[in-house]
């Protein structure tokens, strides 16, 4: 944007040469016998120059420093302001020393109305911020730049600039003598040399798509690759060899009869296409319907152009629209691709499967997209890993550009601190849980503006003073706020917010997909919860807002609706009464692949929960059940056992002591009647024990049973007749720990 001086008139504050330090590194600067007209400082380090003049003669010269003539030459522009047409120019070749003399030249003489631009190095510019709150939903706010003039010259009445976040900048040298290696050919050797492979510009619009595949294709592709395979014959092989070197050297001991054409037999066997290789496999192999034939075809033209990059393959699954577990049917879509992907030659650690859920088009299938360049080094070891990219890198840096509108002057050596925008904006005083930044607070929420950036340009990273009732009361940095954006900038901590976290995690099967001897393959639900408790303890009403940043690879399942996204997080707003309490539950899940025994106390109770929420159906549903009663029958006898078990140790502590009773009345003479009803007591005792060794003995048994009908029901346990389960998940089961 380009500030109106009406707003934002530029305002020379002060001469901050002694501040900065910068009075004793002025360097050289552009000589020449011309006006400046207007100064452009960006942040990349570098600054636009705009100079006019009237020439009287026919050229004008130029005096350029020499670490600064590959920057001048890189950008200079050199037109007459009548004509509009640019201008030559001249300079010796060789270096003569600090500074290099050029010349503008014109066909004749003057007068010559000349506007020069160009770009040489220089320091960025440095933003400064003012937030001045008020009570009726209204923020002020100021910016300033701070610029430093080290150019060696004084800059009188220009037009002053600050911008262009977005721009580039970069060395390159022009001013040396660039003197090319060339290749030295005798005039026998005749070649000719093939052009490379061209290339389609790729739209800026998205991911490049490589190939879609339909639900159809995808099962005919399956079905022929998990066919028997045929060892195919010697000549095929030969020609279909990917180094054409290898197979003629096998033919040199072969005749090489010269051809009508001047070729050899050997030169001519190496060129071979695949497609007549193709043809004479064909021509051995059963007979193909067109479809199957159209969708091999499909998967080898995608297989071919994905192994000409270095690309990572993301293949995205889609469900049907009569499909109840979406994301589950999507994923399975997409890592059945992967699969025949991989058969036909891709890296493993190049594929990524992703289920999207339900597309625009509600027929399912898959589609292929090519992603970032594989990193050297990297790997995936999970298939159903997720492309996660920084979150920060995808923000647009989009472009800042303020001018001063009105002519103003900077000394050389000095700095200045100018107005680059001053009125109101949209804006309030919240507060800002934040415990993942590298400087957040896991105990306490910052207290934070919330507001709009109120110009057309994007507002560059720099401090943030806040000032209220007039005084100050913080200071803050804020991430590079876009033209219009929303902003949350923390400029205290006053503990009046706490917060107390609880997480836990948990797992639940959505679905069964193969049974095996009592083991489950099994689509697992693995689920994070967060419950966040926020105690307002001031007299007034508070809003927080909670940051929270998805894992890699996970979904919000269950959150507040009341959110917003800044980067890569969510925020969740929440309103606190004052001296009271709110509590959130963020949950997030992802869906893994795992083996689930049921033999295993953690598998059976999975299993159970599952079976509990009726998923599972078909015959396969009673025999689990049944499996459940011979568990908890087994559970039972066990318990009973160790209960018996205890009695029998309390038995035989009881007999212990009524033996050592009667010893010792054994040596009194007048403890008959005693001792005779203390020996009744032991015989009652040890009456009880034998039956309890009996029953225990008898449970025994009944453990045993249960057991081997228990194993012999998880070895018969299959699935094959079992209906497909797409309902609802099952109950979980939740483990919480305290943050």
């Amino acid at each position: 944007m380009r500030a109106r001086a009406t707003q934002s008139a530029f305002v020379l504050l002060s001469s901050l040469g002694m501040l900065t330090g910068c009075g004793s590194a002025a360097s050289s600067y552009v000589k020449s016998d011309t006006t400046l007209g207007r100064i452009v400082v960006y942040r990349n380090g570098v600054a636009y120059f705009e100079r006019t003049a009237t020439v009287q003669d026919d050229s004008l010269k130029l005096t350029v420093p020499s670490d600064k003539v590959d920057d001048f030459l890189k950008s200079l522009t050199v037109v007459d302001a009548k004509t509009g047409q640019p201008t030559p120019i001249s300079y010796p070749s060789v270096d003569a020393g600090g500074m290099l003399d050029m010349k503008v030249n014109f066909p004749d003489k003057g007068p010559h109305q000349v506007k020069l631009t160009y770009v040489t190095e220089a320091p960025a510019w440095k933003p400064s911020y003012r937030l001045v709150l008020d009570k009726d939903g209204k923020v002020g706010f100021q910016a300033w730049a701070v610029i430093d003039n080290t150019s060696g010259e004084d800059w009188k009445n220009v037009k002053l600039g600050v911008g262009s976040s977005s721009a580039m900048s970069f060395r390159f040298n022009l001013r040396d003598l660039r003197v090319v290696e060339r290749q030295t050919l005798r005039a026998e050797d005749l070649f000719a040399v093939a052009p490379p492979m061209g290339g389609v510009l790729s739209g800026g619009g998205g991911p490049r798509v490589v190939g879609e595949f339909s639900d159809a294709a995808i099962a005919l592709n399956d079905q022929r690759q998990q066919a028997p395979v045929t060892t195919p014959r010697a000549d095929v092989a030969m020609a279909t060899a990917s180094d054409p070197m290898e197979f003629a050297a096998e033919k040199m001991s072969r005749p090489t009869t010269q051809s009508a054409g001047g070729a050899s037999y050997a030169t001519k066997s190496v060129h071979v296409s695949q497609k007549k290789a193709r043809e004479m496999e064909a021509a051995a192999a059963p007979p193909r319907d067109a479809k199957e034939i159209a969708a091999q075809q499909a998967l080898d033209r995608t297989v071919a152009q994905l192994r000409r990059s270095n690309n990572t393959v993301v293949v995205e699954g889609y469900a049907k629209d009569d499909e109840s577990d979406k994301t589950g049917a999507s994923l399975g879509r997409a890592n059945r691709m992967r699969e025949q992907l991989i058969r036909s030659g891709l890296d493993p650690n190049r594929v990524v499967a992703v289920g999207k859920g339900q597309g625009e088009n509600s027929a399912g299938g898959v589609r292929i997209v090519e992603g970032s360049p594989v990193a050297s080094g990297s790997s995936k070891t999970e298939a159903t890993a997720t492309a996660a990219a920084d979150p920060a890198s995808a923000e647009p840096i989009g472009t800042s550009h303020f001018d001063s509108g009105v002519p103003m002057s900077v000394a050389r050596g000095s700095s200045a601190m100018v107005s680059v925008y001053k009125g109101s904006t949209n804006g309030d005083v919240v507060y800002l849980f934040d415990a993942e930044s590298a400087r957040g607070n896991s105990t306490f929420a910052f207290r934070a503006v919330r507001f709009q950036n109120p110009t057309d340009s994007q507002l560059e990273q720099g401090p943030m003073t806040v000032f209220g009732e007039g005084r100050f009361i913080g200071e803050g940095l804020s991430e590079p706020i876009p033209a219009k954006g929303i902003a949350f900038v923390p400029f205290a901590l006053d503990r009046q917010i706490v917060v107390e976290k609880k997480e836990g995690e948990h797992d639940e099967i959505a679905k069964i997909l193969t049974v095996q001897r009592g083991v489950f393959s099994t689509e697992v639900k693995h689920s994070k919860k967060r419950t966040i408790t926020l105690t307002n303890r001031s007299g007034e009403k508070a809003t927080v807002y909670v940051r929270h940043t998805v894992a890699p690879g996970y979904q919000i399942t269950s959150a507040p609706k009341d959110s917003e996204k800044v980067g890569g997080a969510q925020l969740f707003r929440v309103n606190i009464e004052p001296h009271d309490k709110a509590e959130i539950a963020i949950e997030e899940a992802t869906p893994i692949f795992k083996s689930t025994d049921v033999r295993s106390p953690e598998g059976l109770s999975l299993v159970k929960a599952y079976v509990s929420s009726d998923a599972l159906k078909g015959p396969v549903r009673a025999q689990v059940e049944e499996l459940l009663k011979l568990h908890q029958e087994m559970t039972t006898i066990e318990e009973r056992i160790a209960t018996m078990r205890e009695q029998m140790n309390e038995y035989r502590t009881r007999m212990d002591e009524l033996h050592a009773q009667v010893v010792t009345l054994r040596a009194v003479k007048t403890a008959g009647p005693i001792m005779a009803s203390l020996e009744k007591k032991l015989d009652e005792v040890s009456g009880k024990v034998s039956q309890a060794t009996v029953d225990i003995v008898t449970l025994q048994e009944k453990a045993m049973i249960a057991k081997i009908r228990f194993q012999d029901g998880v070895a018969e346990l299959s699935l094959e007749k079992a209906e497909p389960s797409d309902s609802k998940p099952a109950p979980k089961v939740e483990t919480k720990r305290k943050a």
